[in-house]
């Protein structure tokens, strides 16, 4: 019985180790995957654009805003709107860019060189996202500093917008993973005529042809929510906590079937042929 008892354990704990290992291996690719994406990006195009468009944003909004005849409150809710709107237009385009690397080489450094099949996607999706972030922060922390010097006024403060950014930057986190996956299954005309609907969606959306679907199509979640949030900050908020947990609950389900779809897709991806 003692024997019987010690060679459970044993077992157990070569498990244990055989377990510890493995995610060892996976993680340690996974981080090989990452510095290999930022290796593969720092000369191309796609960081420049993560700081030109959100430069350009801020000018072309801050110098409108100049002389136009809105409240300071609508100038506000219109640019997170205006950046929710072109979100899932930029995603794809960056998504293309990047896939399109990966085309020239006939996706040999994508697939060839991983043991495990999702970490080139997962640290693809990461790189992206983080630089994502970063163009997000831009966008909206630019704009407050500019705004106020413009206005002299504070509506809201440094920690409320930098909350909007999140908000931005985790409901535009699915867009990048479902472009990605477009691009690596079908080709960049189909990733930039998705996102050229998603645009139009997102505006429409905002209104009142969007209630009751908005929680169910991930390009509309980044103006809600920031519409919701400034809403509530400057005392006009109407939104109930549970319609706010609803919708929550609704954008979780929709996230994870998204995440599990793609990740297990993946798993049986061999690459594809050009044809665009």
């Amino acid at each position: 019985m003692i024997l019987t008892q010690i060679f459970h354990r044993r077992g157990e704990e070569k498990a244990m180790r055989a377990v510890i290992r493995t995610d060892r291996k996976i993680s340690g690719e996974l981080y090989r995957n990452i510095r290999g994406e930022v290796w593969k990006m720092r000369h191309t195009l796609i960081p420049v654009l993560h700081i030109l468009i959100p430069a350009l944003g801020i000018l072309i909004f801050l110098l409108y805003y100049s002389f136009a005849a809105w409240s300071d409150e609508g100038k506000i809710s219109g640019y997170m709107q205006a950046l929710s709107i072109i979100l899932p237009l930029a995603v794809s385009v960056i998504c293309a860019m990047s896939v399109e690397m990966e085309e020239k080489g006939h996706f040999q450094t994508f697939l060839g060189v991983a043991v495990y099949r999702r970490n080139p996607l997962l640290a693809k999706w990461a790189v992206l996202a983080g630089m994502g972030f970063g163009a997000v922060l831009l966008a909206v922390l630019g704009f407050a500093g500019g705004f106020h010097m413009m206005t002299e006024t504070e509506l809201m403060s440094a920690g409320e917008y930098l909350a909007l950014a999140c908000v931005l930057w985790v409901c535009g986190m699915n867009l990048y993973l479902f472009h990605l996956f477009l691009n690596l299954k079908f080709s960049k005309s189909i990733s930039l005529c998705v996102g050229t609907a998603e645009l139009a969606v997102s505006a429409l959306f905002l209104t009142g042809l969007g209630e009751g679907r908005w929680q169910f199509f991930p390009c509309a979640w980044g103006g809600r929510w920031s519409g919701y949030l400034i809403q509530y900050w400057i005392g006009n908020g109407t939104v109930s906590a549970e319609h706010a947990a609803g919708n929550l609950i609704v954008g979780a389900a929709v996230t994870v079937l998204l995440w599990c779809g793609v990740f297990l897709w993946i798993s049986f991806y061999e690459g594809r042929q050009c044809r665009d």
